[in-house]
């Protein structure tokens, strides 16, 4: 078997070679005919040209399909060039059924998360370089409003574009520096695996309603640009994404005490909300300040993170805040912070998210309340 493909894989190369030699005799024929009519005199000779110019193309043009043999199957998946090392995916793993089929599931998510605004993803690597997409996506899935022009055609307004998006995603991940695997030029380069990285991330955090494939593994060939020496390292996408999706899942769909509240009773609804506010109004009253409305007056994030600072008997510095946010962004920055301190005090994060307070979500800024309270509920006595 074996070597009845070799024998087929070394007469098509032949065959290819054979072509392109008859397509350079070709064109060599027509140049001395060519040069023949010109010494011949001017009569005809514009005939002669745009007869001979229209031959040289077709066979330009047959050269090139000769050649498509000996270039074709080769996917461009981008470069990382950072540092020492230049790096670049293996043909092996681009053939590998497990990443297909983690590019395909992630495509298909972009695509079913930008149906209201009409964009379609083709390519991942190409479709997302100059961050047109992912800002879009980021808009969709975090409520983010991120302002720029709407057609960038240089690389440098490209990568500034994929900066500022870059960092929205950043910040609403919420990874450390050292967690995050991908970077403007890389994702900039259609480097795959950055762009992997990036979006299973993406998938993780917002809940993508499949699972996607585990144990998903790129092999990179990396080649040192001093000495030119060349190794392979694996780079690991994904891990158990079973138990990852089941976790989420989960999470998702565990009921709490407040559920069951809107659900069941919403008649004490009304209790529950008088009783949270005056201990909120308690502990903002030591600094003047009070609430009232529980979706309105704390959805800016301000009375949350001041309650957090009362409450832990510290001083958080107001040029980490915003105390008067108007923007969008500004208000979920305050939020995100609240809901930080929250975790650093050791309160466990309530099932609600930062965008969701912002919103004005009842449910979720009650339970961000009661998480409060039920840790520091002593200091209301």
């Amino acid at each position: 078997m074996m070597k009845s493909l070799l024998k087929k894989s070394r007469d098509n190369l032949n065959k290819s070679k054979d072509s392109l030699n008859k397509s350079r005799d070709s064109l060599n024929r027509s140049r001395e005919e060519l040069n023949r009519s010109e010494d011949g005199g001017s009569v005809g000779s514009k005939g002669n040209d745009a007869v001979t110019t229209t031959l040289v193309d077709e066979l330009e043009r047959e050269k090139e399909e000769a050649l498509k043999p000996l270039t074709s199957g080769v996917m461009d998946t981008g470069m990382d060039e950072s540092g020492d090392f230049k790096r670049q995916v293996s043909p092996e793993s681009l053939k590998d059924t497990k990443v297909q089929a983690l590019s395909q599931q992630l495509k298909e998510w972009i695509n079913d998360v930008l149906t209201d605004v009409h964009i379609v993803v083709k390519n991942l690597c190409e479709d997302l370089s100059d961050g047109q997409v992912l800002s879009s996506l980021i808009e969709q899935l975090a409520g983010a409003k991120i302002e720029h022009q709407e057609v960038a055609q240089s690389v440098a307004s490209q990568k500034a574009k994929l900066s500022e998006t870059l960092a929205q995603i950043n910040y609403h991940l919420q990874i450390g520096e050292d967690g995050i695997k991908w970077n403007v030029d890389n994702i900039h380069n259609k480097y795959l695996v950055s762009v992997l990285h990036l979006l299973v991330a993406l998938a993780r955090h917002y809940g993508i309603p499949r699972r996607l494939p585990s144990h998903v593994d790129i092999t990179i060939i990396q080649i040192n640009k001093a000495t030119q020496q060349t190794d392979q390292i694996i780079e690991h996408i994904t891990g158990d994404e079973e138990r990852e999706h089941y976790n989420f899942a989960a999470r998702a769909q565990e009921r709490d005490v407040f559920d069951t509240l809107f659900d069941s009773a919403p008649d004490k609804l009304n209790a529950v909300k008088g009783s949270l506010l005056a201990f909120a109004n308690k502990q903002l009253q030591k600094i003047g300040r009070g609430c009232a409305n529980m979706e309105e007056d704390f959805s800016d994030g301000v009375n949350l993170v001041i309650m957090m600072s009362l409450a832990e008997n510290y001083y958080v510095p107001l040029y980490s805040f915003s105390m008067q946010p108007e923007a969008y962004d500004q208000k979920l920055h305050n939020v995100t912070l609240a809901l930080n301190l929250l975790q650093e005090a050791g309160i466990p994060r309530p099932k609600c998210t930062a965008e969701g307070i912002v919103s004005k979500d009842l449910k979720s800024t009650l339970r961000v309340l009661y998480a409060i309270y039920s840790k520091y509920k002593h200091l209301a006595k």
